[in-house]
């Protein structure tokens, strides 16, 4: 439920937004106003805040929790196509055009949200044009991510896909002995976020760990170092 942002949440949000991307360039009295607009709500960790094709056009801003945006087909598989944490925005897409929703967004963790309408969000975009660079920049970086999934969907086989994942979400500080740390993921989870089916991933996996390029840990995974190079210098794995 979106409830008016209160004046003691409306100072807390004016420092909050001047460490958002979106709204470095504006003043403090800017800020206030947008403040002074602004609704939030709470998602906890499962809820759906909208899904694909709805017709809704508020900017959402993150201020806690962590949501994933994802399509998902008639059997339940779903791709991953983005994660937004503290400081993120989405919803620009639907804002900008006034079409029904590109994703299903859902949170993963308990989240907190700032919400701003269509028209105070133009309204505040025409009156300081710098936040339109904002806006480009992170449609631009988005597209490249789009391009990248398109790029891997098409030429890459399940097992670097995976590897690539795993490395990306690794953490460095987790390392132990030619290993990296990375979080322990649902075969499902894993498949949604390379673009693969989960029989696939599966094998993929029993196939990593016997060529020990990934091992169980307790929780976690723990991925080689060296586990891409290794890979493509001849490791083969079952196709998609």
């Amino acid at each position: 439920m979106r409830v008016p942002a209160r004046p003691e949440e409306q100072n807390m949000l004016i420092d909050y937004l001047k460490k958002v991307p979106l709204f470095k360039h504006l003043k403090d009295a800017q800020l206030r106003e947008i403040a002074a607009r602004c609704s939030s709500a709470a998602c906890p960790k499962g809820r759906v805040l909208f899904r694909k094709t709805d017709m809704s056009t508020d900017l959402y801003i993150v201020k806690d929790g962590k949501l994933k945006a994802f399509l998902e087909d008639d059997e339940g598989d779903e791709i991953v196509l983005a994660e937004f944490v503290k400081g993120d925005f989405f919803g620009e897409l639907s804002l900008l055009d006034g079409k029904g929703r590109s994703a299903t967004i859902v949170a993963e963790e308990n989240a907190e949200l700032f919400m701003l309408n269509k028209d105070v969000f133009l309204d505040t975009l025409a009156r300081n044009p710098k936040i339109a660079i904002e806006v480009m920049s992170t449609l631009v970086e988005r597209l490249r991510k789009a391009d990248e999934m398109i790029e891997s969907l098409a030429f890459r086989e399940v097992g670097e896909r995976l590897l690539r994942q795993l490395l990306e979400s690794a953490e460095p500080a987790g390392a132990e002995q030619g290993y990296l740390r990375t979080a322990k993921l649902t075969h499902r989870d894993l498949s949604a976020r390379i673009g693969s089916s989960r029989e696939s991933v599966s094998k993929c996996m029993k196939v990593l760990a016997e060529k020990q390029l990934v091992k169980e840990g307790t929780g976690h995974l723990l991925v080689a170092r060296d586990a891409l190079e290794r890979f493509k210098a001849g490791s083969k794995l079952p196709g998609k």
